[in-house]
């Protein structure tokens, strides 16, 4: 199944929603870390509706607007999303692992916490391969001045270098919540 269905069941997991609404929230919440186009909610609403994830709770017609369809996960859709959040995220898929982070209130800490870890070494061994590059370059060099094409590549790996010390501290927060069961 899709990413972008699982995000749409992490809307729903939390509160019944219409289509607009899961825009709303979409725009809010969701594409910070996760994009979605609106082209995509509504067919994959009714895959969703298809495979008995997600029911119609309502429908509400207005007598000037189109009818609002009021959606609510089902158990089955809460037992696929809580499965899916515990399948470990493939390395580098930073979004994928942002939108099963947003459904891990659903499961045990525990296992969200050994997903952080694994994250976090990644992180972290990522950070060391880009400082050892950026090590090498400047060895075989130096002195760079800005018109040469080893000065850009530096600049680049040093974006990298930020993202990913960025990303360690943003997972060693994220396990302390965890370990303490609580934001502090």
């Amino acid at each position: 199944m899709s990413s972008i269905r699982f995000a749409l069941l992490s809307l729903l997991a939390r509160e019944p929603l219409s289509g607009y609404d899961m825009k709303q929230q979409l725009d809010g919440r969701i594409n910070i870390f996760y994009k979605i186009n609106n082209n995509q909610l509504y067919p994959n609403l009714s895959k969703l509706r298809d495979e008995g994830l997600i029911e119609l709770q309502s429908y509400e017609k207005a007598s000037y607007r189109p009818a609002r369809k009021v959606y609510k996960i089902t158990e089955e859709g809460i037992e696929k999303l809580k499965s899916w959040v515990m399948e470990p995220s493939a390395p580098g898929a930073w979004d994928e692992f942002l939108l099963k982070q947003y459904s891990g209130w659903l499961v045990d800490p525990e296992v969200m916490l050994l997903q952080v870890e694994e994250k976090r070494k990644e992180h972290e061994k990522r950070l060391e391969e880009y400082k050892d590059k950026i090590d090498n370059l400047k060895k075989q060099h130096s002195p760079l001045t800005s018109n040469e094409p080893f000065f850009s590549s530096i600049a680049v790996l040093e974006m990298g270098i930020g993202f990913e010390r960025s990303s360690v501290e943003w997972c060693e927060k994220i396990i302390g919540w965890l370990k303490d069961n609580k934001m502090s």
